[in-house]
C-alpha cells in the first residue's frame, strides 16, 4: 500500500471525507509505524514496517492507533476499548515476529549440523 491509500483508509475508518485533516493523519501513521519499529516489530527479514512492505495485520494496527489518537473523535469508552485493541494487535504482530525468527533460528540450526 502507499502511505496516500492509508491515508484514505484511516479517514474512511475515522469517517471523514475532508482533506483538511492530511497532514495529521499522515504524522499520525508515521508515529505508529515508529511505535511499531521500536516495539521490535518487523518483517521476518527484519526490516521495519513502511507502508510499502506492510500486510493487512500492519495496516489494522495502524489505523487502530490513528483512529485513537485522533482525539476528540473519541468518547472515553470508546478510546480505552481501540487503546486495548492496539495493544492486542502488537502483542499479536510480536507473536508472529518472534515465531518467524524461531523458525528462521531452527532451520539455521538444522542447516549447521
Amino acid at each position: 500500500m502507499t502511505k496516500e491509500q492509508i491515508i484514505a483508509a484511516c479517514k474512511l475508518d475515522c469517517r471523514i471525507s475532508s482533506d483538511a485533516l492530511n497532514t495529521e493523519f499522515s504524522d499520525l501513521i508515521d508515529a505508529a509505524f515508529l511505535d511499531l519499529e521500536e516495539s521490535g516489530i518487523a518483517d521476518s527479514s527484519g526490516v521495519p514496517y513502511t507502508p510499502a512492505n506492510s500486510d493487512q495485520l500492519v495496516i489494522t494496527a495502524v489505523k487502530t492507533y490513528v483512529k485513537l489518537h485522533m482525539g476528540d473523535l473519541l468518547d472515553n469508552a470508546q478510546a480505552q476499548r481501540l487503546e486495548e485493541s492496539y495493544w492486542s494487535q502488537k502483542a499479536l504482530l510480536k507473536m508472529r515476529n518472534h515465531s518467524s525468527s524461531q523458525i528462521t533460528e531452527d532451520a539455521q540450526d538444522e542447516s549447521d549440523s
